[in-house]
């Protein structure tokens, strides 16, 4: 009836309702014209007949509290005019007669269910032959999916990053007037799901800051069992040390970066675990490097190299979820340590507990490590005697050497700034990073202390702004040659480094 209004007629206390909507699928999935016919006893059928062919009959059935809703195929048409006629007729009986005969309205209405009920059982039988056909062909997949399917992202991205540096001449004699500038790194990297399938990877490039042209900083994927569970397997960050951040907040690193026991990545298996505040992470590593000559974390290398070991983390955040939280963690790790050119390896331990606390703008960290390397005597590389009081160690592919044994001692303070009123900048950060090594090996200075043992102080800010991110960095070491910061010398050494870094990334698939 055109113009979608519904007509209403009174017969007997009783009405019956007309109504108006439709959808011709050759043109629109949306309805746009068609007929509703509607009892007093909740039977009612939609003719969707559009401006074309009839396309498609919807029957709903209301019964009780359920409700039954089947489609079928144009091919009942024949009952949709059978209903529609005996509904018809009992509107002409209520034009002809004052008192409709009850009983001749009950004979109409069981006919229809009985037609309905037959309609279904045709229609089970086809979905029946339909999936047989299915199962039988091979295990094919059936045409027809669920158009959900698994939830899929992709992420790609990557950064630039340059530093100006400014050494002490004693460390650096051959340095250029006024510090250089230098190309850190380009890297490209990727993150997506697929499902409860997680992965990520990135690649970093540098011919000037790297020993090698390139290394990969991580390359992973995991598997979530549900809210708590979760494996992973490939290259990435060993979980060792504080559960939510790395440690630190210099660009630069601290003792705990450049002796391997922060930020530091390996190749195995892991299990994480998470329920609350609750994290555990246990971790099966076959090595350390994945034969790469230049690492983004710092490794054993020349000579040494650690191969078969485990990891085990146990941490807890309190007040997980709000703005201000601490979490406390333990964790231990193992393994044999490859020495020289013999198959007869050593051995390797590490353990640590850490803090690390937000409270209102303020950032507190602190974190205790103790080691040891076992080294068997007599060793070589090359040709070249292996010392068992010390370990060489690389970062980015330029090696140092490491006490085998020691305790490291860090602490960290950081204070967050409010950006309101800054423009662009998203973030602004002061932050004073310290950390101590005592390695009870080497000679005694002039003052007492052990020229083995390495002090070493990051102060400085990042400020952030979009993609642009910015660290200055005034460093101060002694013995801390391990961090790129003067020679072992037991006089204390400084250094300048500003670092400016744009990082981009963007969904091809949400």
């Amino acid at each position: 009836m055109p113009g979608g209004k519904n007509r209403i007629r009174h017969h007997a206390g009783r009405f019956i309702a007309t109504r108006l909507a439709c959808a011709h699928e050759a043109r629109s999935t949306r309805c746009k014209r068609g007929n509703t016919l509607r009892t007093h006893l909740g039977w009612r059928r939609t003719l969707y007949d559009g401006a074309g062919d009839l396309m498609s009959l919807r029957v709903i059935v209301t019964e009780g509290e359920g409700t039954i809703m089947r489609q079928h195929p144009a091919t009942t048409l024949a009952l949709a005019v059978a209903g529609c006629t005996a509904l018809w007729s009992v509107q002409a009986s209520a034009q002809t007669s004052s008192q409709p005969s009850l009983e001749q309205l009950q004979q109409q209405i069981q006919q229809l269910q009985q037609q309905v009920q037959d309609m279904k059982t045709q229609q089970q039988n086809q979905q029946t032959q339909a999936a047989s056909t299915s199962s039988s062909n091979n295990g094919a997949a059936p045409q027809q999916a669920s158009s959900e399917g698994p939830k899929k992202s992709l992420n790609v991205g990557g950064g630039v990053a340059v530093e100006y540096q400014v050494q002490d001449h004693d460390a650096a004699p051959d340095q250029r007037d006024g510090g250089n500038l230098i190309f850190d790194y380009f890297s490209l990297n990727f993150s997506g799901q697929y499902g409860k399938l997680t992965y990520a990877a990135e690649e970093r490039f540098s011919t000037v800051n790297f020993a090698d042209s390139s290394f990969l900083h991580y390359g992973w994927a995991a598997y979530d069992f549900n809210d708590h569970n979760q494996l992973k397997g490939g290259y990435f960050q060993v979980p060792f040390g504080m559960v939510k951040d790395i440690g630190y907040q210099t660009f630069w690193g601290n003792l705990t970066y450049f002796a391997g026991f922060t930020d530091n990545q390996a190749a195995g298996l892991g299990y994480k675990y998470e329920n609350g505040g609750w994290r555990v992470d246990l971790d099966a590593f076959k090595n350390d490097d994945l034969q790469q000559n230049s690492l983004y974390g710092s490794n054993p290398f020349q000579g040494y190299q650690q191969i078969n070991g485990g990891n085990g983390r146990i941490g807890y955040t309190f007040n997980k979820d709000g703005d201000n939280w601490v979490d406390v963690s333990a964790a231990a790790r193992g393994g044999q340590l490859e020495v020289g050119n013999s198959n007869d390896n050593g051995t390797r331990w590490a353990a640590t507990v850490a803090a690390d606390a937000r409270i209102g703008l303020w950032t507190v960290q602190g974190q205790v490590v103790g080691y040891k390397y076992n080294i068997p005597d007599d060793r070589s590389f090359n040709g070249a005697a292996l010392s068992t009081q010390a370990i060489t160690v690389e970062n980015y592919g330029f090696g140092y050497q490491v006490p085998a044994s020691g305790e490291i001692y860090s602490f960290n303070v950081a204070r967050d700034f409010p950006v309101q009123n800054m423009g662009p900048i998203d973030k602004f950060q002061v932050y004073n990073n310290y950390s101590y090594l005592h390695s009870g090996e080497g000679d005694y200075d002039e003052f007492g202390n052990r020229i083995g043992d390495v002090q070493f102080n990051a102060v400085g800010g990042e400020m952030v702004a979009g993609p642009v991110y910015i660290w200055a960095d005034m460093l101060i070491g002694k013995n801390s040659a391990m961090t790129f910061v003067g020679p072992n010398d037991g006089d204390w050494h400084p250094r300048f480094n500003l670092t400016a870094a744009i990082y981009f990334d963007g969904d091809l698939v949400k």
